[in-house]
C-alpha cells in the first residue's frame, strides 16, 4: 500500500489524493460486491475451492494489469487503475469463505482460538505484505525494462502476490479438505431465525444438511459495526498513508517509502507476536472478546488522538513544493501544523501492531459465536461486506 501513492505519481504526478480515495474506495466496492457471493456460494454448494480459485483468479488479473500500468497512455491509465484495484477488491472477498470453513470445523472453546489463528495469520499476511516493500527498495522507481513491463520497487511486490497466489491455489488443492461440515447440534443464542441454508439441487455437489443459523440480530449489528470501525482505521492508513507523511515530515516518495516501510516491519513482528499469543495460549480463556475489542477500539482512537495537528501545535508544515507546481489545489497545507515523526511512527507501530490484531481475532471469534451453528457462509461474506463499506466510504471523506 505504501508503494501505491509514488506509483501513481510516476505514471501521471497530477493525479493527487482524492485520486487514491477514489481507487482505494473502488477496491473496496470490488470486495463488498463478491464476498456476500462467495459466501453464498460456497453455502449452497458445500465447498469453498471453487469461489476460493475465482477470487484469486481476479486478483491475479488485477495484479497483472497493475504490473502494466506503465505501459497506457495517459488518459488510458486512470481507467486501468480502477479495473486493476476493482479485481484486486473483489479478489479479498474470500475471507468469509475461510472464516466459515474453520466455523463448520471447530466447536466450542476450540472455536475462537482456531478462529483467532486463522484469522491473526491472515492478518500478519496483510501486515507484513507492505514491510515486504525493503526486500525491493533496491531496484529503484526506474527498476528494469523487460518488454512492455518495467519490473521496479513499485511494481515487484504485484509481482510477487501473482506467484504467492498461485502456490497458495496449488496448495489448497492438494492439501485442504474444504467440505463445509455441518455440526449435527444446532444451538442457537437467539430465537430469531435469520438466514436458511438451503441444500445443493444437483446431484453431484455434496449436500449441506439444511440447518437454520440462529442469530442474535442486535449482536450481529454491533460486530459488523466494530468490523467497519477496523476496516475504517485500515483504509484511512492505506489511502492517505503515504501522502500524509510525505505532507506532514517534508518526505520524498523514497524516503516516504523507506520509512514507512520499516515501521510496517514492527507492526509486521507486533502482529505476530498476537498472533501467537492467541494460538499458542490460553489467553482467549482469561480475557473475554468483548474485553479485547473495547480495549482495542479505545486504543486505535487513542492513536488519532495522538497524531492529529492540533491547531495549537507550534509551526507550519513546509508545503511549497505540493502547492507551487501547479499539480494540486491544497491550500489547507498552508495552515497545518506539524507533528513530531517520532510519536508518529512510535504510535503506529504499537497501536496498529497490537490493538488491530486484537480486534480483528477477537471480533473474528465474537461474531462468529453470536451466528452459533450452521453453515456461515453467507454471513460471513454479509459481514465482509459491511466492513468493505468503510473501505468505500473512509477513503472519499479523508482524501
Amino acid at each position: 500500500m505504501w508503494s501505491f501513492w509514488p506509483y501513481i505519481q510516476q505514471i501521471d504526478s497530477t493525479m493527487g489524493a482524492t485520486f487514491v480515495g477514489i481507487i482505494m474506495a473502488i477496491s473496496g466496492v470490488g470486495e463488498a460486491l463478491a464476498a456476500p457471493i462467495f459466501g453464498y456460494w460456497s453455502n449452497r454448494i458445500g465447498r469453498i475451492l471453487p469461489p476460493v480459485y475465482t477470487s484469486i483468479v481476479m486478483s491475479g488479473v488485477g495484479n497483472a494489469l497493475y504490473l502494466f500500468l506503465g505501459s497506457f497512455s495517459r488518459s488510458l491509465a486512470p481507467y486501468a487503475i480502477i479495473i486493476s484495484r476493482f479485481l484486486s477488491g473483489a479478489g479479498s472477498g474470500n475471507r468469509g469463505c475461510f472464516r466459515a470453513l474453520v466455523a463448520c470445523n471447530s466447536q466450542g472453546v476450540d472455536r475462537a482460538r482456531a478462529l483467532a489463528s486463522s484469522g491473526g495469520a491472515a492478518l500478519v499476511g496483510l501486515t507484513i505484505g507492505p514491510a515486504v516493500q525493503l526486500v525491493f527498495n533496491f531496484m529503484g522507481a526506474d527498476g528494469v525494462a523487460i518488454g512492455p513491463l518495467v519490473l521496479s520497487q513499485y511494481t515487484a511486490p504485484a509481482l510477487l502476490a501473482i506467484v504467492i497466489n498461485a502456490a497458495t491455489a496449488v496448495y489448497v488443492h492438494y492439501f485442504l479438505d474444504d467440505s463445509l461440515h455441518i455440526p449435527e447440534k444446532s444451538d442457537t443464542i437467539s430465537s430469531t431465525d435469520i438466514v436458511q441454508s438451503d441444500d445443493s439441487e444437483s446431484e453431484d455437489t455434496p449436500r449441506v444438511p439444511s440447518l437454520p443459523l440462529r442469530m442474535d440480530v442486535i449482536a450481529v449489528i454491533i460486530c459488523m459495526g466494530t468490523r467497519s470501525i477496523r476496516m475504517l482505521a485500515t483504509s484511512n492508513i492505506e489511502s492517505i498513508g503515504a501522502p500524509f507523511t510525505e505532507i506532514m515530515f517534508n518526505f520524498t516518495h523514497a524516503q516516504a517509502l523507506e520509512w514507512n516501510s520499516y515501521d510496517q516491519t514492527i507492526v509486521g513482528a507486533l502482529t505476530i507476536a498476537v498472533f501467537l499469543l492467541y494460538a499458542f495460549t490460553n489467553y482467549t480463556k482469561w480475557v473475554s472478546e468483548r474485553s479485547n475489542c473495547i480495549v482495542a477500539i479505545i486504543g486505535l482512537f487513542v492513536f488519532y488522538i495522538l497524531t492529529m495537528p492540533w491547531p495549537f501545535l507550534p509551526g507550519n508544515v513546509d508545503c511549497t513544493r505540493f502547492i507551487g507546481n501547479g499539480t494540486h489545489n491544497w491550500e489547507w497545507c498552508e495552515v497545518l501544523p506539524p507533528l513530531n515523526q517520532w510519536l508518529y511512527y512510535i504510535t503506529y507501530a504499537v497501536i496498529y501492531g497490537i490493538c488491530l490484531p486484537m480486534l480483528n481475532n477477537s471480533l473474528q471469534a465474537l461474531y462468529s459465536r453470536v451466528l452459533g451453528h450452521g453453515p456461515q457462509g453467507t454471513m460471513q461474506g454479509v459481514n465482509q461486506a459491511v466492513g468493505s463499506i468503510a473501505r468505500i466510504f473512509g477513503p472519499l471523506v479523508m482524501s
